[in-house]
């Protein structure tokens, strides 16, 4: 069975939750401080840990094993729902885009090319097994895992929709918590024991709903407009400033001086965009060079850009 996914941390997390059977969880460490900050005694801490250690049994030995092996793991992480697609495969607009929105990290470049490379390489993996294999296709409600289905199931095109054992796994937009309540979700913040019991949702994905998906990619592909996001449930062409309300309600309650760390940190957690940091420090990128943001201080040669204090300008 070949297991797509659309984003680096989720492949990571599967990997890992296929070595329960044989490993049963793994090391956790408890750090706790009190209401003022201070820390907590060593014996609540150990109390605490005492705790997170069971919760972490319970979850391994209720998990359903993800029958499956760690080099059937193809993830692409492409970041599909920014930049232009009007390309086949992987070509340079994708390698543009990626090298653009990781420059913003310390060796981002580097990166972007060990990203491309891997990719491409999977990918004739994929087209080289899936005539023979089944395939699962695991997304959530992510713009890049909307547009990853797509992309991917555009490449598996030529071999023919109809001959191929398409299965996919849809992450609920809500999903249940034990302790009460709903939150939103994505494949990247699965518990590794999580794996086994989701693939059980596992449903066929029938050749003319693939070709459907396939033809909304090539739609998307001639509009060709800078973003692309999930509204009301569907995928759809966005324009560039598509997420800049969200900045600007938190930059607003900001003072004057500020850190963009804490402006796209809170914009991130107040708001499931759906996108990444890396975007969001773009978007900052420009207002400063449209004259709205000056930056104050420069980010250490090893930190993202973003680690930085950055002063609003008043017209």
């Amino acid at each position: 069975m070949l297991e797509v996914l659309f984003s680096d941390s989720a492949a990571g997390s599967m990997k890992y939750g296929m070595h329960h059977g044989a490993e049963i969880g793994g090391a956790i460490s408890v750090i706790a401080t009190d209401e003022k900050g201070c820390p907590v005694s060593s014996e609540e801490t150990a109390r605490l840990q005492r705790e997170a250690e069971e919760k972490e049994r319970r979850r391994w030995a209720e998990a359903v094993p993800l029958e499956s092996s760690v080099q059937d793991i193809l993830p692409f992480s492409l970041w599909l729902s920014i930049g232009p697609i009007d390309e086949e495969g992987i070509g340079p607009a994708r390698e543009a885009t990626l090298t653009r929105l990781l420059s913003i990290y310390p060796q981002g470049q580097q990166t972007a090319a060990e990203i491309l490379t891997a990719a491409r390489q999977r990918l004739r993996n994929l087209l080289t097994r899936a005539s023979k294999e089944p395939v699962r296709l695991w997304v959530d409600h992510t713009p890049d895992a909307a547009c990853g289905l797509r992309w991917v199931l555009a490449q598996l095109r030529p071999l023919g929709l109809k001959h191929l054992d398409l299965r996919v796994v849809e992450l609920p937009a809500q999903a249940p918590h034990k302790e009460g309540g709903l939150i939103l979700r994505n494949l990247g913040e699965l518990h590794p024991s999580e794996w086994g019991g989701l693939a059980r949702d596992a449903r066929v994905l029938p050749a003319a709903q693939a070709a459907a998906l396939v033809t909304q990619w090539q739609t998307l592909q001639a509009q060709n407009a800078p973003l692309r996001a999930v509204l009301n449930g569907v995928l759809v062409s966005a324009d560039e400033g598509l997420y800049d309300p969200y900045l600007r309600r938190m930059l607003d309650g900001l003072p004057d001086t500020f850190r963009e760390a804490e402006l796209i940190g809170r914009t991130l957690g107040q708001f499931p965009l759906g996108c990444g940091d890396a975007w969001l420090a773009l978007r900052v990128e420009q207002w400063i060079a449209d004259g709205k943001l000056q930056a104050v201080t420069q980010p250490e040669p090893d930190s993202p850009l973003y680690h930085r204090t950055l002063r609003k300008i008043t017209v």
